[in-house]
């Protein structure tokens, strides 16, 4: 029999998938907390320069009123391109010792001596450090090493370093777990990510702190990459779209409980310590998971693929054959192994393609640039808008919770609507609504700034929604013989998506709706693209560039029974990575189910 064969044979996810599924799951959701944790780790407190307050020598002013007249009034924040509100300087105060004098001098008249601080102290930087405020957070990176004013570009490069390490994960974890296997790595990725994470905590400088993060990154993306392949790869065809999706369901509610932990921790330290120490639990996984037994069976390892197959098979109450994977089906095995590598090996193709071919033709390099353009958009607002909870008015953390609450539907109703709709007109449709809600904050009156995050809230809700969609979609759009170089491509795409992402919401630091407007545009720009894009519902995935130029032409349409076999495809560690595979298209028609397991796990990496 050959592999799925077996599955639908036990039950393609029955209570021994079901348990192993739910059971990596819960890795995801601490996955999440990794991924995000820089909102509160690196938020940034209300701060203004050190006064360096001390009653006696203030003439016995208050906090406040010695406050008032040190730090100058000539900053704006502008809410709306065009409105702006005065507000206090973060950077820059009135010269000390030039107030301390005027403040003894005119010691009765307090608005006298403003007055006089005003026309007579010069403007300097802060020289004495900053004051935090505590009311939101106890401590951050930001407070602990002064990541404000002129070195606040460094406290957003600390989330940009995140996603390069997980860049760097994807592409080295990949490998890794098609080498070695996926259990050994995913437990060796686990340990490091505890101890790195751990360590981060305890940083003694900011380098040595980025350092840390940028493991993290790399360990994080290991740890649920790896995960979500064990997950799925004893599911059968199909469910793959289902527990592909359902995955992001418990992502979601990771994010959501690290709005809880960092509201009732608030110190960036044990934040790290918290959401590192969490994944020992994982630890006891060591009994309970067990090996892929698509890999073991593409290393040959026969005997202990089987194994695994009869205690599914035990566990769901269905019978097997004393060897159900015959010397008739290993002949036919080697296409359809689990790894492009392996399979490389065992097929020489007629040709090798290359990431050139993506752009060998006028049809395919408009196509591959409007695929990667909404990866990249994709992820860029998809990040953003997470980040940027912390410009929006109301409460950080019930922000930061409703933001990651709103990714459910926004799963759940692409799994009613992609079979029935269509991806084209899900992912323009989902991308234009919520571009249409984030570019609609620029109208929104300064004194409804409720408005604002709601609006944010359905552009999140509409990006998580064509974020699931566009994996799916462009791996049915490439054709075979370059379908891993095209979706590594994408891939890339959207990591460079990831690491601008917190550049553009520091620009809410000055201008707040501006990052959602950006995104919002983008978000409008990329759905219209999209329209370009052939439908491929129930057509033949395309196998050559000739048949990805005619797609949009002519298409052959599937059987009913066939398109869910195809909706469920997408590709295995390596196309996350973007390795290359140079399959031929005469072998591909058999291979897609296989290689395709990980489809829609890409966005929550």
């Amino acid at each position: 029999m050959q592999f799925d064969e077996v599955l639908k044979q036990i039950g393609e996810f029955g209570k021994y998938q079901k348990i192993q599924y739910y059971l990596l799951c819960i890795v995801g959701i601490t996955s999440a907390m990794h991924s995000l944790n820089m909102v509160f780790v690196g938020g940034t407190p209300e701060h203004h320069c050190d006064i360096q307050y001390d009653k006696t020598q203030w003439n016995n002013l208050t906090y406040e009123e010695a406050y008032n007249i040190t730090i100058p009034i000539f900053e704006t924040e502008e809410f709306g391109l065009g409105e702006q509100v005065p507000r206090r300087s973060r950077c820059y105060m009135y010269d000390l010792e030039s107030v301390k004098r005027i403040v003894n001098k005119y010691r009765n008249n307090l608005t006298l001596a403003e007055d006089h601080v005003t026309n007579e102290s010069d403007i300097l930087y802060c020289t004495n450090g900053w004051s935090y405020s505590k009311e939101i957070f106890h401590s951050t990176i930001v407070s602990q090493w002064d990541l404000v004013c002129d070195q606040k570009l460094l406290r957003d490069l600390g989330q940009a370093i995140f996603f390069a390490g997980r860049l760097t994960g994807a592409i080295v974890f990949g490998s890794l777990a098609d080498r070695f296997g996926r259990r050994p790595v995913f437990f060796v990725a686990l340990a490091l990510q505890v101890v790195i994470g751990t360590s981060a905590g305890f940083a003694p400088t900011l380098p040595v702190f980025y350092v840390l993060y940028f493991l993290q990154g790399v360990m994080q993306v290991g740890v649920f990459l790896i995960a979500v392949v064990i997950g799925t790869e004893l599911v059968g065809p199909s469910k793959r779209k289902w527990v592909g999706i359902m995955i992001h369901n418990f992502y979601a509610v990771g994010i959501m409980l690290l709005a809880g932990i960092g509201y009732l921790i608030r110190d960036w330290k044990y934040i790290e310590l918290t959401v590192s120490l969490i994944g020992v639990i994982f630890t006891m996984y060591w009994w309970v998971v067990p090996e892929s037994a698509r890999w073991l069976l593409a290393r040959g390892r026969v005997s202990e693929a089987e194994a695994i197959i009869k205690k599914a098979a035990r566990v769901n109450k269905r019978e097997l054959p004393e060897h159900p994977f015959d010397d008739s089906m290993m002949s036919k095995q080697d296409d359809k192994i689990d790894t492009v590598k392996d399979f490389m090996r065992s097929k020489k193709p007629t040709r090798q393609y290359t990431i050139i071919d993506l752009f060998r033709t006028r049809t395919m390099a408009l196509r591959t640039l409007n695929i990667c353009f909404n990866w990249f958009t994709n992820s860029l607002i998809y990040y953003g808008l997470s980040l940027n909870t912390k410009n929006l008015s109301g409460d950080l953390f019930i922000n930061f919770f409703i933001s990651a609450a709103t990714e459910i539907p926004g799963n759940c109703i692409i799994l009613l609507l992609v079979d029935k709709t269509g991806r084209r007109r899900l992912l323009c449709g989902f991308m234009i609504f919520g571009g249409m809600a984030c570019a609609g904050t620029i109208l929104v009156p300064k004194d409804m700034r409720w408005l604002v995050v709601t609006l944010a809230m359905i552009g999140k809700f509409g990006i998580t929604a064509s974020y699931r969609v566009i994996y799916l979609f462009s791996a049915e759009l490439f054709p075979t013989v370059v379908r891993s170089n095209g979706m590594g491509m994408s891939s890339v795409s959207a990591r460079i998506g990831g690491i601008i992402s917190p550049f553009i919401v520091s620009i809410g630091d000055t201008i707040l709706v501006l990052p959602v407007l950006i995104f919002g545009c983008l978000s409008i720009i990329a759905g219209i693209l999209g329209l370009a894009l052939p439908e491929t519902r129930g057509r033949n995935l395309p196998q050559t560039l000739e048949d990805a130029e005619l797609m949009g032409r002519s298409c052959v349409l599937l059987k009913p029974k066939e398109i869910n076999e195809v909706d469920t495809d997408s590709v295995d560690l390596n196309l996350v990575h973007g390795e290359r595979a140079h399959l031929t298209a005469e072998d591909d028609t058999d291979k897609m189910d296989e290689h395709a397991k990980n489809g829609n796990n890409e966005t929550a990496l």
